[in-house]
């Protein structure tokens, strides 16, 4: 009787040091540091392999919300599929002036008609990399595009405006 309960004690020892654990590094919630239009965004890693993106500007909302995993020191973030109807735009995809004139926008259920403003992000294959204190975009190649550069800070950034920039003068 002893053998059996310590064969099950092992098995249920050995199942949970096999749990994957989330790479403390990548867990928090990340601050963009710069964008081209005016416009704040944040990206919330969390524990439990998940992510939320947010990002929102005069005019537009968007949002995200999937899972990631680590490679190497790199975290890739892919998106999970909305059951709403949304507008939907890849992250981080250079979209040439035009690129949907006279086109149907892509939207998250096939053939669906978007009752709001906001936009789903796809984030596919999105991979970022820690340099120092920032999460760093990976471009990915053969895109029609200039190099762009989109990164996450650990803290918000104080960001210029008409008023701060007269002040600091």
């Amino acid at each position: 009787m002893k053998l059996k309960l310590y064969i099950f004690l092992f098995v249920i020892f050995a199942f949970q040091s096999c749990q994957k654990k989330a790479d403390e590094r990548f867990v928090r919630t990340w601050h963009d540091t710069e964008y081209i239009i005016p416009g704040h965004s944040t990206l919330s890693i969390n524990s439990n392999f998940t992510f939320n993106y947010k990002s929102a500007g005069c005019q537009w909302r968007c949002f995200s919300k999937g899972k990631w995993n680590v490679i190497g020191d790199t975290i890739e973030l892919n998106s999970i599929a909305s059951d709403t109807c949304y507008q939907m735009y890849p992250f981080a995809k250079c979209i040439k002036f035009a690129a949907y004139e006279n086109k149907k926008v892509p939207t998250t259920i096939p053939n669906c008609t978007a009752e709001t403003m906001e936009e789903f992000t796809i984030f596919r294959k999105e991979k970022f990399y820690l340099k120092k204190d920032s999460l760093v975009y990976t471009q990915k190649p053969n895109q029609d595009c200039p190099p762009i550069e989109i990164k996450f800070a650990k803290t918000e950034k104080i960001r210029k405006t008409a008023t701060n920039s007269r002040l600091a003068q």
